[in-house]
């Protein structure tokens, strides 16, 4: 199943109106498609990163997004498996 991951699903400074789709407690502060793709990469899930494409609610913003070939039952797993490689992966820095 393709999905679309844009980083404002998973980030914790951007409320659900704004397109947030995990808990404050899930999600991760300021996300980057780099990060997510890094993560994508640890999780052995195949990618592609859309560098210059904007989220519509703020079309005028290029964060880039993700397209992801996944087999997660639901696409809310698949993102919160992401914020929490991303997490882990910021505290082993």
């Amino acid at each position: 199943m393709k999905t679309m991951v844009w980083p404002v699903y998973i980030n914790s400074d951007c409320s659900r109106k704004e397109g947030r789709m995990l808990s404050l407690e899930e999600a991760v502060p300021e996300p980057k498609v780099r990060e997510i793709g890094q993560a994508l990469r640890k999780l052995k899930i195949q990618y592609v990163v859309e560098n210059n494409k904007s989220f519509p609610a703020s079309w005028w913003e290029r964060s880039g997004r993700v397209v992801v070939e996944h087999e997660y039952p639901t696409k809310l797993e698949l993102l919160r498996k992401i914020a929490n490689t991303i997490k882990t992966s910021r505290l082993t820095k």
